[in-house]
């Protein structure tokens, strides 16, 4: 297998290598907040975050196909995470951190072997409508979790978004007026460092770069100032929960919790937690590349995603994935290869070593605020409009999923949304459209005779099958067919089956055309196939269908079909 990245480091020139490290510099500006942040998010310490935005890049660097794709913690796998935790540890700060060590292990194995298996289409069956949804979900319970940080309300037990609301709700008299000051604060100068200060900017004659370059380093500037801050006037003292020492060290490497007990229990969390963090990881990685026509090697993704999850498990961190926002401002930066992410995580290891000890006094009000402003962009409501516009069954399986997230849980409802986009699968290609179809007058086209002026013959019916044949369907498509026949002419002679829309056949698919051929012979009916495709003919050969028609009802067009049947037409 080669390695993309030590391609890309021999044919780098000094503008490319510059541009990679102003790329690498400027994402970890953004990343040391988000880390901290979503390390909060997950209910682990603060370094977890900053030792999964160290390593597992690297790693990822090595082994994905990505030239601009930026790993480490992420929002959505943070909140899955401290779903996971909850009822598997409790309250148990040791075993909260072991089991978010077994999950990036379990979530690494996970990927591993669906890259060595070529399972990488079981992503596939999360639709686009589901992961938004899934997504848009998960963003509100985001948000919701971080009401508590932001005014400084005594914690609550309840693990589902209602619950918490309730709790808050309930318990807001017991909200922190200081801690509200400073998430408040720092969630409105958030908000204003995005379009607002850019806006400003690029009146005053800043330009766009600059001004973009401005906003980035907002959130560390909030955290610097807020961290002095909350320092000056004892924060602390007066009730402000801070994030306290983060451990100014990298972990070792270590088999220990490789070696502890959840690993089941906590597998189906882990399976969604990399099934979830691998499509958005990839969805990123393709729109990054498909702007300078580059490609991402799925199979790949998997290996370098699996890779820097097992690495993260070795050494103490969390799941890492793909980021959206983290690999926009990576690419918009001008990276060009993975030497950005070398960089990052090079600025990350220098903070956690010899600055991480500065951050105690800061507020976890901050990092709620900056949680918030990072997940708010993600709650989208205009697809789930769009979608039940286009399609109800998208749409509805799309609300469920936000419903659901928000009812029974993240995980729950995930899995909620799959099972019912499964469903309405099933349910459609189980009703599939059978069209009576005949002849354009002076062509050789066939089309659906109640949709246009069609030619037909009294004995000769028809029928094209939009629909694979498998068990679902088959059922309601002989139940159609006999319909059809009977209905028809008295003087009907041949019945030709237009296989054009059918791309598979399953057992029971052969066996529903096989029953059907042998009613029509028992009718004095004879039954022809027309325009087979090929995998679809493949199959029938391993039947008693295509001997019992013989070669000659077996045609390569519905044309050649009619000409057999009906010489005259």
């Amino acid at each position: 297998m080669r390695l993309t990245l030590l391609d890309d480091l021999r044919a780098l020139d000094r503008a490319r290598a510059g541009g990679d490290v102003l790329a690498g510099t400027i994402t970890a500006v953004l990343l040391v907040p988000q880390a901290l942040a979503y390390a909060l998010l997950a209910g682990l310490p603060p370094e977890m975050g900053l030792y999964a935005s160290i390593l597992p890049p690297v790693v990822y660097a090595l082994l994905g196909s990505s030239r601009t794709l930026a790993v480490g913690p992420v929002a959505v796998a943070a909140a899955m995470v401290a779903s996971a935790l909850h009822g598997w540890a409790g309250d148990d700060a040791q075993r909260i951190v072991e089991g978010a060590v077994i999950l990036a292990g379990l979530s690494g194995l996970f990927l591993l072997a669906m890259a060595a298996l070529r399972l990488g289409w079981l992503t596939h069956f999360i639709s686009h409508p589901v992961l938004s949804g899934f997504v848009t979900g998960a963003a509100i319970f985001i948000v919701g979790t971080q009401l508590r940080g932001l005014f400084g309300i005594e914690a609550g037990d309840g693990v589902h978004f209602i619950e918490r609301m309730a709790h808050i709700i309930t318990h807001w008299s017991t909200g922190n007026v200081l801690t509200c000051v400073f998430g408040l604060s720092s969630l409105v100068l958030l908000m204003v460092a995005r379009s607002p200060l850019i806006r400003m900017l690029m009146r005053w004659g800043v330009s766009c770069e600059a001004a973009l370059t401005t906003s980035r380093l907002a959130p560390l500037v909030i955290v610097v100032l807020a961290t002095l801050l909350s320092a000056l006037i004892g924060a602390q003292g007066q009730g402000v929960e801070t994030v306290g020492a983060v451990a100014g060290q990298l972990p070792g490497f270590s088999l220990s919790a490789w070696g502890a007990e959840g690993w089941w229990l906590l597998a189906p969390s882990a399976l969604l937690i990399a099934l979830v963090g691998y499509v958005e990881s990839v969805s990123v990685a393709r729109t990054l590349a498909m702007r300078r026509r580059e490609a991402v090697d799925a199979d790949r993704e998997l290996i370098g995603l699996g890779g820097a999850n097992i690495a993260a498990s070795l050494f103490g961190a969390m799941p890492a994935a793909g980021g959206f926002s983290r690999s926009m401002v990576n690419f918009d930066a001008g990276a060009r290869t993975q030497l950005a992410a070398l960089v990052t995580a090079g600025w990350v290891l220098l903070i956690t070593l010899f600055f991480g000890g500065l951050l105690a006094a800061l507020p976890y009000a901050v990092l709620s605020a900056i949680i918030v402003v990072a997940v708010w962009q993600l709650i989208d409501f205009s697809a789930l409009r769009h979608t039940w516009r286009f399609d109800r069954g998208d749409g509805f399986a799309q609300a469920l999923t936000i419903v659901g997230v928000l009812v029974v849980g993240i995980e729950a409802g995930l899995m909620l949304g799959v099972a019912a986009a499964l469903a309405i699968f099933l349910y459609r290609t189980s009703r599939p459209h059978i069209a009576v179809i005949g002849r354009l007058h002076g062509t050789e086209h066939f089309r659906n005779v109640y949709r246009h002026v069609v030619e037909t013959w009294p004995e000769l019916l028809m029928v094209r099958i939009d629909e694979s044949l498998y068990f679902a369907s088959s059922p309601r498509i002989q139940a159609e067919l006999e319909r059809l026949v009977s209905r028809h002419d008295p003087r009907l002679s041949d019945v030709v089956l237009v296989l054009s829309g059918v791309n598979a056949v399953d057992a029971s698919g052969v066996e529903m055309l096989e029953v059907f051929h042998s009613e029509l012979e028992r009718l004095h009916i004879r039954l022809h196939l027309a325009e087979v495709k090929g995998p679809v003919q493949d199959q029938l050969n391993h039947s008693a269908l295509p001997a019992a028609l013989g070669p000659n009802r077996i045609h390569l067009s519905a044309q050649a079909a009619v000409e057999s049947i009906v010489p005259a037409g």
